[in-house]
């Protein structure tokens, strides 16, 4: 009776490994970043993998009512390569992995993950020498298409300046040029570092603005990606004719 127990246990064990292994939206099998695994051992991130991915395959088989359709589809899988190498990956805890999905697939913003004791931060936690520089791109934002498109004319630049004794701040100036000659000047920014990103806060009495810059290696280069959070970060800096949201610029190296 014992031995029967002890292989009873053996198989439902089994049995719970192979639910786990696929319930996220991959196959936990073959998963290999840090990421990957710690979404497979989480069932909370599991449930959330499988809900973002089936929210992106809606959003696909929608864009085929839409009038022109392939260039919906392509922004749509530009998109979630951008929230997956930029957003998704970068994160290092269970806690940002948990926001970044949920912002996903809620499409609004879940504040939390911001240091509360910088200078208690590991090495680890803090950003790297990467996250730092002059980010540029030669393009104008064309509110048509939302998209920035590369005119070959107007250079934006995005300079992230450390601060001493304070590898968890940083001064960040900007300035960003549009297809209606608008241009929209981040000044000197006081930023701090939240796990995988930078944060500006324009905070205002009933509601929190953020901007967050997001750096990571993307196609064999340190990139940035600027995240507008619901479109608020703009309107206090640059009206209604600025943008800033799916901005990606290149470090430039010396």
């Amino acid at each position: 009776m014992k031995k029967l127990c002890i292989t009873t246990i053996s198989i439902l064990g089994a049995c719970l490994l192979s639910i786990y292994a696929n319930a996220a939206s991959f196959d936990c099998n073959k998963a290999a970043s840090w990421v990957e695994k710690t979404v497979c051992d989480s069932p909370e991130l599991s449930k959330l993998d499988d809900v973002m991915a089936k929210k992106y395959r809606t959003n696909l088989n929608d864009a085929a009512n839409e009038e022109d359709s392939k260039s919906y589809k392509n922004n749509l899988i530009i998109d979630q390569n951008l929230w997956l190498n930029f957003q998704r990956n970068t994160c290092k805890s269970e806690e940002c992995l948990i926001r970044e999905y949920k912002e996903y697939i809620e499409a609004q913003a879940n504040y939390g993950v911001a240091w509360n004791f910088p200078d208690e931060l590991s090495r680890s936690d803090l950003p790297s020498k990467s996250a730092f520089g002059k980010f540029s791109q030669i393009s104008l934002y064309n509110s048509d298409t939302q998209r920035w498109e590369d005119s070959g004319e107007a250079k934006n630049t995005v300079s992230i300046h450390s601060v001493a004794n304070k590898p968890y701040l940083s001064i960040i100036e900007g300035v960003l040029i549009f297809t209606n000659a608008h241009t929209c000047d981040l000044g000197e920014s006081k930023a701090i570092w939240s796990e995988n990103h930078w944060v500006i806060n324009d905070d205002q009495p009933d509601k929190a603005v953020e901007l967050r810059l997001y750096p990571a290696l993307y196609k064999g280069r340190t990139q940035l990606l600027l995240r507008d959070v619901e479109d608020q970060f703009r309107r206090g800096r640059c009206g209604a004719r600025g943008y800033f949201d799916g901005i990606v610029l290149e470090r430039e190296v010396r």
